[in-house]
Formats: structure tokens, C-alpha cells, sequence
């Protein structure tokens, strides 16, 4: 059955503008990009509410309606199509990951960032490494500071894959790359990257921390040997402080 990708895309818009119907300026984070208000979990149930009803969709015409839903350049309508390429396998490895780079271009904040990074762009490397982690590469040198933080934010998922261990080095290499860029908080980027690689490479990003400290974002650094159980000893004689007395 073909699916008619511009009614199924008016019809999710007025899904999300039932749910808050004004769009205005996004409170919550800083962007210039108009929304309309509503929730990540209503965003969420939107998308796999979409599939539910559309299994029978062809994976080509779902990749087709998230390009159409992120074209709008609409909060929600991004997270929604982020959210139905995470919820289809089919789909996403239908969907070009050199296209994802190009939706960089409306990226100006952390949360549609990272959505595009963890659940689109992350996974779509993970299917074939060998092949896209140039691609990572590619984008850790893009002067769009969302870009790169989206290339970033992808290693993340990387970490998740079988042969995990086979791609810290290039990784590390990355980290290095943008060790120094501030922009588009990517120094707390680099920070959940070590901390999810402490995983399948512990001792790997033990050894880097440690031999790149100087280089690296002291909350990277901080915060990955807080979460991989570094913290200094406690001084003796001190006791915790009781609860609600921080």
C-alpha cells in the first residue's frame, strides 16, 4: 500500500498542535526555532503511535515522512521524526546517513542535537562502522558547531556495538580533534562520550584520560573518573553530610 508521506505528515502536525497549540519560543533550551510546547514523552508515544497504526508502511516511505517532518524545522516535528527512525530498524537503515549530516544545517541547540546524534545518525554508524565512521570524522571538522557535536554525540552509540573495542582508536583520535572546541557544549559532549566507552573499553579510556588529562575538558575528565570509580578517598574523620543539608 503506498502511503500518501505529505497527508501523514499534515496529519502528525496537527496531532502536536492539539497537544500545545501556539508556537513560540522554546523556553526550556535556547533556540531560535519555532515549537509548539509539547513533551518529549508525547512526542515519543506520537511516533510509535505512528508505526503501530502503519506497520505496513515500506520502510523507503517511513525514512520519507521523518525527511519531511524534520524539514519542517519544527521542534516537535524533528523529535518526531528522530523518534520513528529510532523505532523502525528498517527504516533507519534505509535512510542516508550523508543526508543526516545535510539536517545538521537546522540544528542550533543541544536537545534536537543529541536526538539526531543518539537515535539517528549513532545507530546508522553503528550498522556499518567500517564504512561511515568517516563520515564521524567528516563532521568532527564541519564549521557548524552542531555538526560536530552531532558526530560526537553519535560515538556514543558506537560504543554499543559488537566489536566495540575495534573503534575506540578512532575515536580517541576525535575527542582529541575537538578536546579544545567549546562551542555548542561540547566540552560536557566529550565527557559523556569517555564515560559511555568506560563500558566495553575501560581500561582503554582509563590510560587516555590519564595521558590526555591536560588536554582534555576537566569536566570530561572529572566526570569519566567519577564514573569509573576514581574518586579520591574521602578524608578521614569526615562524615557524610546528612540528607538535605548539601
Amino acid at each position: 500500500m503506498t502511503t500518501d508521506i505529505a497527508a501523514e505528515a499534515a496529519a502528525i502536525t496537527a496531532g502536536l498542535r492539539a497537544l500545545a497549540p501556539e508556537p513560540t519560543a522554546v523556553p526550556i533550551i535556547r533556540t531560535s526555532r519555532p515549537f509548539y510546547g509539547a513533551r518529549v514523552g508525547d512526542l515519543r508515544a506520537t511516533a510509535s503511535g505512528w508505526l503501530r497504526g502503519h506497520r505496513q508502511a515500506a520502510p523507503a516511505a517511513v525514512a520519507a515522512l521523518a525527511e519531511r517532518l524534520w524539514q519542517a524545522g519544527i521542534r516537535e516535528e524533528q523529535l518526531v521524526a528522530c523518534f520513528l527512525l529510532a523505532g523502525d530498524r528498517a527504516a533507519l537503515a534505509a535512510t542516508d546517513p550523508e543526508r543526516v549530516r545535510g539536517w545538521c544545517a537546522l540544528l542550533d541547540n543541544w536537545e534536537t542535537t543529541d536526538q539526531l546524534g543518539m537515535n539517528v545518525l549513532g545507530p546508522l554508524v553503528a550498522l556499518d562502522p567500517a564504512a561511515r565512521f568517516g563520515l564521524l570524522q567528516a563532521m568532527a571538522g564541519d564549521p557548524w558547531p552542531w555538526t560536530r557535536r552531532t558526530a560526537l554525540v553519535a560515538c556514543t552509540r558506537l560504543a554499543r556495538a559488537g566489536d566495540a573495542a575495534r573503534w575506540w582508536p578512532g575515536v580517541a583520535e576525535l575527542l582529541l580533534a575537538l578536546a579544545g572546541d567549546h562551542q555548542a557544549a561540547l566540552p560536557k559532549a566529550c565527557s559523556w562520550v569517555l564515560r559511555s566507552w568506560l563500558g566495553p573499553c575501560p581500561a582503554e579510556v582509563a590510560a587516555f584520560v590519564d595521558r590526555h588529562a591536560g588536554r582534555l575538558p576537566a569536566l570530561a575528565v572529572r566526570e569519566t573518573m567519577a564514573t569509573g570509580s576514581k574518586r579520591p578517598p574521602r578524608p578521614a574523620g569526615r562524615r557524610p553530610a546528612p540528607a538535605g543539608r548539601r
